[in-house]
């Protein structure tokens, strides 16, 4: 009775987690290409999910959110991401494809993208970064290198953290159409 008593409080653990994992499919639904969906809520799940805010965790979340979008009625769904760092963490956030339940693979080849899978019916979409996502990643890490180097308090150490800052704000709010592509592969 016990170890039944176990068993369940975990299994309920884990329907809360998921349930917040989902919470964001009650925001409006896909968004048109260009405009902007409010990720307000779901970036300060991920942040606390991940343990800190960066590009990585925040382009993991708006690939696996735009890959899901694209599959939209899938009820199970199974991801592959191709970079071991900050991303998977945001892909797991994004698409709801979490390492625990099996529904997240990890291959890592050193390049950020994502293919999610519909198990039921099998289609498959590939999430990919734009060039100005790529490039807004690249921008950060010499930004947050740059304002290292000043002292704690500085003006220009300060200019330096605004301009990180405002990289962050970017990957939250940009239109989709800025941050992600996605292709159709057909069926697995």
């Amino acid at each position: 009775m016990k170890r039944l008593r176990s068993v369940l409080a975990a299994g309920g653990f884990i329907i809360l987690l998921l349930a917040a994992l989902y919470a964001y499919d009650f925001w409006p639904g896909p968004q048109q290409s260009g405009t902007n969906r409010d990720n307000t809520e779901i970036c300060k799940f991920l942040e606390r999910f991940h343990g800190h805010t960066c590009p990585g965790s925040l382009m993991g979340l708006r690939l696996g959110m735009a890959a899901k979008d694209a599959l939209k009625g899938a009820n199970k769904l199974k991801a592959k991401c191709f970079v071991l760092s900050c991303p998977v963490d945001g892909v797991q956030v994004g698409a709801g494809t979490t390492y625990g339940i099996k529904a997240l693979e990890v291959e890592d080849r050193n390049e950020l993208y994502l293919v999610l899978t519909d198990v039921t019916s099998g289609r498959q979409v590939e999430a990919r970064l734009t060039k100005k996502a790529e490039e807004m990643g690249k921008s950060y890490r010499g930004v947050s290198d740059k304002s290292r180097s000043y002292p704690a308090g500085s003006t220009e150490r300060s200019r330096q953290e605004k301009e990180r800052d405002a990289i962050l704000d970017w990957y939250r709010t940009a239109p989709d159409s800025e941050v992600e592509t996605i292709r159709a592969l057909g069926r697995e």
